[in-house]
């Protein structure tokens, strides 16, 4: 028990009391006093002792609650910085990351990363004697909700696919079958009175088109595949949330275009014939090369000197022989951005961005207002020539039909580029006297324009995309490149966590 030192006197005076009463001689009294001395002297003493006592016991607990107090605020900033990272630079839906040491969002350092190991674990799995009898267990926590819901996440979607695709054409096959793309779209093989059988309407004056003046020149498509230093990526331009503003004009664009970076078709041909004559297989590389050639050889080839424009004179002659079909391009055009059929999806389903028109408005204001650009300068920015840079979105990802899960999406809808490729090659097979592209043909095609198109750049369309443009400009159905797309999800998949799979089984 704690004395108090206020409580010393009532008890003093009650002793020396009690003393009087029961010693009334002086020695009893001096042996009273003596005793209440001995008293006295003992409180104090007691009194610090206590305290002594209780402040050392209140220091280890003291230093405890500090201790304490700063580990949570050391684990929250540690959490928080986790956060920070994983949605910054690891979000699972993105493929990009804050900082990439570019403008934001727009590198293809992950991508590149990926894909070197998706590589590795591609050829794990295919050195398996059985690769097909893998057990993958579940390598995450985490659902699959990528990809037609077999992958975790959008980088391993874009990476294993892609893997998968570049091996899956990789073979003599589709090298012959490229080779013979080009060679008919030179002109190399144009048969004169195929011309006069099939009723065509406009053609060159020489079947060469290398002989063309326009060889020579560089077109819409000339910076496609060609590196982009300030976004660490390919093509014209990427938006991302730190530069939402991609608008620059069509005469900026046109100085792009001229630029010694640019492609005109006589590099692209020149850079592919070497390697389809030097290759026993269609190579990575020649892949990308091909991609290159198909997509800045059109223009040249759907001219107004050549072979005609590829929707008002080509389209129409496909569909005549039966090697297009109008209801299977009207359902490629459903999907296109603002359409009614692609708005009812809902915010969150459809190809039409949010963002991207909402910044090119804003845009356009601030170079109006801000700025004070004058009428031909505020042309110049809405030029028709680069309408479709307004539907650019800043995520390339959007919720999948069945509200199942997530999808690339490069906010373009499907591609009437790939449409447009894979019916000029048709046409000039067929006044070459050769086969319409069989659907293995078709898968020869996407792989070289996916190869071409599968990074961070903004100016892009999706795996998905190009199979559906493609498959449906050959002559074949939306269904039909569906089940493509499709094939390719499952396989690429297995392949990814399998080989992942026996990664583990072989470190452990």
């Amino acid at each position: 028990m704690r004395v108090a030192k206020h409580n010393v006197k009532p008890v003093v005076s009650l002793l020396v009391n009690e003393a009087s009463k029961n010693s009334p001689t002086s020695a009893q009294t001096i042996g009273g006093a003596n005793s209440l001395n001995e008293i006295l002297s003992g409180l104090p003493s007691f009194s610090k002792n206590a305290n002594r006592t209780s402040s050392s016991r209140k220091t280890p607990r003291r230093l405890a609650s500090l201790a304490k107090t700063a580990m949570k605020y050391v684990a929250g900033t540690a959490g928080a910085a986790y956060v920070y990272d994983n949605t910054a630079n690891r979000f699972f839906l993105s493929t990009t990351s804050l900082h990439d040491g570019k403008q934001g969002f727009t590198s293809d350092a992950r991508l590149q990363e990926a894909e070197k190991k998706a590589e590795a674990i591609y050829a794990e799995y295919h050195a398996h004697e059985c690769p097909d009898k893998i057990e993958v267990k579940r390598t995450s926590l985490w659902p699959k909700l990528v990809g037609e819901n077999a992958f975790v996440t959008m980088l391993d979607f874009r990476s294993a696919t892609k893997v998968h695709l570049k091996e899956l054409i990789n073979t003599k096959e589709a090298r012959d079958s490229i080779a013979l793309n080009i060679s008919c779209i030179l002109g190399e093989r144009i048969k004169p009175a195929l011309l006069t059988e099939h009723g065509v309407v406009q053609a060159p004056v020489a079947f060469d088109i290398t002989k063309q003046d326009d060889f020579e020149l560089k077109n819409k498509y000339s910076l496609l595949g060609v590196p982009n230093n300030d976004t660490g990526s390919y093509g014209y331009a990427s938006r991302s949330i730190l530069n939402p503003f991609i608008e620059k004009g069509e005469k900026h664009h046109a100085q792009a275009i001229a630029s010694d970076q640019a492609l005109a078709p006589r590099d692209c041909v020149a850079a592919l014939q070497p390697m389809l004559k030097n290759s026993q297989s269609l190579i990575p590389e020649a892949q990308f090369r091909a991609g290159q050639a198909l997509l800045i050889l059109r223009p040249l080839y759907c001219g107004p000197k050549t072979w005609g424009d590829a929707h008002k004179v080509l389209m129409p002659f496909l569909e005549s022989k039966g090697l297009a079909s109008t209801r299977e391009n009207q359902r490629l055009g459903e999907t296109r951005p603002f359409t009614p059929s692609d708005m009812e999806k809902g915010v969150a389903r459809r190809n039409t961005s949010v963002a991207g028109p909402l910044l090119h408005e804003l845009n356009m204001l601030i170079q109006k207002s801000i700025y004070k650009k004058d009428e031909e300068g505020m042309s110049d920015l809405r030029s028709k020539n680069l309408r479709e840079m307004k539907y650019i979105p800043i995520s390339h990802f959007r919720m999948n039909d069945d509200c199942t899960g997530f999808e690339d999406s490069s906010g373009l809808a499907d591609s009437f580029t790939g449409y447009n490729v894979a019916a000029y090659i048709n046409h000039a097979r067929l006044l070459s006297g050769e086969d319409r592209l069989s659907k293995q043909d078709v898968v020869a095609v996407v792989g070289c324009l996916n190869a071409v198109y599968d990074n961070a750049s903004s100016e892009r369309h999706t795996l998905r995309e190009i199979a559906h443009g493609c498959f449906v400009g050959a002559g074949y159905t939306v269904e039909d490149a569906e089940a493509f797309y499709k094939d390719v999800c499952k396989d690429s998949a297995r392949e990814f966590y399998g080989g992942e799979a026996l990664r583990a089984a072989k470190s452990n």
